[in-house]
């Protein structure tokens, strides 16, 4: 992986972002890094080395100083709140920087898909969303358990950050942006019916199940998913389900659903209550549990595949990661490796299920999801 002509530019040095810099810096010293955020350098994490950060300037526009970190990186990383993507993206493209970003935002999606109307996909300069945990590598699980599948059924993603020891009535300490958590609970959710794509509320669908003899609730949330729902769905594979749903604890449901549906509480009052109110942790876990079932080419008995995995905090060089940062940074990470070596198209928008399972666990990166229990 070593090329010391690469040059990653990280933008967003909060956690997520402040962990996909020191993974890289511990894995491939080959690489020049730079991140930039409007932190001041003395509020940084001590782990951002002086010499590799930009400070931005939080009043100036944000595509133009945006345009000026990204012109002479091989690369960007998108590790921003949500609703700084889109002038990001537009920043890369303007110079045709490849761009990946670890967002659950469907307004991203719809700005580049409505970017222009004249020129195909292929042609856009390589842009890769998604790339985190959920979406990102449990939808390329997704659909490494349903390609085998002759006669595809259903498809269900359930992922959970959860805290392993939350004493609120929420049974929930937050691991990661409160923006990006009400924002998942407010907006549209993607789903395929019957084989057609269609959008559901957040917060509906309701289920309880029990994983490895432990009680979780699970309900639908905004973005989980990425783009597989629509893939899927243009597959034209005759009565097909397939949804995301978020993991949570027993009982966390029936408050925030209070909260969100009946007080109907405006997203920027509800964001203040997750981000003052709700303890953080970093006694955090992570919960994949993916299935596709159907029936195999010649199989007579319908036929479950599972993967499930639980994820705790890890040390990797000496420094401690939560559950969430390594598996949301590991999962970009997988996809910018696998791009420098070109295993991905150079060009072009490209979705996360188009990724091949083996290809990411072979990366540095995509070793830490190696592990799994396979029920057929």
């Amino acid at each position: 992986m070593e090329n010391k002509e690469i040059h990653i530019g990280i933008v967003g040095a909060g956690k997520i972002g402040t962990a996909i810099y020191s993974l890289l810096v511990g894995e491939a010293s080959g690489y020049k890094i730079s991140i930039a955020d409007i932190t001041h350098p003395s509020s940084l994490s001590s782990s951002i080395a002086e010499h590799d950060y930009v400070q931005l300037n939080d009043a100036d526009n944000g595509i133009a100083q945006f345009s000026v970190f990204a012109h002479d990186k091989t690369l960007i990383i998108n590790a921003l709140p949500f609703h700084l993507n889109i002038d990001l993206y537009y920043a890369c493209y303007e110079h045709r920087i490849p761009y990946f970003d670890l967002s659950e935002d469907n307004a991203l999606d719809e700005s580049i898909h409505n970017l222009t109307n004249t020129i195909p996909y292929t042609s856009y300069p390589f842009t890769m969303p998604h790339c985190g945990l959920a979406p990102g590598m449990s939808t390329v699980v997704a659909n490494h358990l349903a390609k085998d599948f002759s006669d595809l059924h259903d498809v269900k993603i359930r992922v959970g950050a959860l805290s392993q020891n939350a004493t609120n009535k929420l049974k929930y300490h937050s691991s990661w942006s409160g923006d990006g958590l009400v924002n998942e609970y407010m907006g549209k959710c993607q789903v395929v019916r019957n084989g057609a794509y269609e959008e559901v509320d957040a917060l509906d669908g309701y289920e309880t199940l029990t994983i490895q003899g432990i009680d979780y609730e699970a309900f639908n949330t905004s973005g989980g998913i990425g783009s597989y729902a629509k893939s899927l769905s243009e597959q034209n594979i005759a009565g097909v389900n397939a949804d995301y749903k978020t993991l949570r604890r027993v009982g966390h449901h029936q408050y925030v659903d209070f909260l969100f549906n009946d007080l109907k509480l405006p997203q920027d009052e509800l964001t203040q209550i997750f981000k003052k109110y709700i303890p953080t942790t970093k006694r955090d876990e992570v919960i994949i549990y993916v299935t596709a079932s159907g029936y195999y080419p010649s199989s007579i008995n319908h036929v479950s595949s599972v993967y499930y995995k639980v994820f705790k905090p890890e040390i990797i060089r000496g420094r401690t990661y939560t559950a969430i940062e390594y598996t949301t940074a590991c999962g970009v990470l997988a996809m910018v490796e696998l791009y420098l070596n070109g295993k991905l198209p150079q060009t072009g928008y490209v979705t996360q299920e188009s990724v091949d399972w083996k290809d990411v666990l072979s990366t540095t990166f995509g070793r830490f999801y190696k592990e799994r229990n396979v029920y057929e």
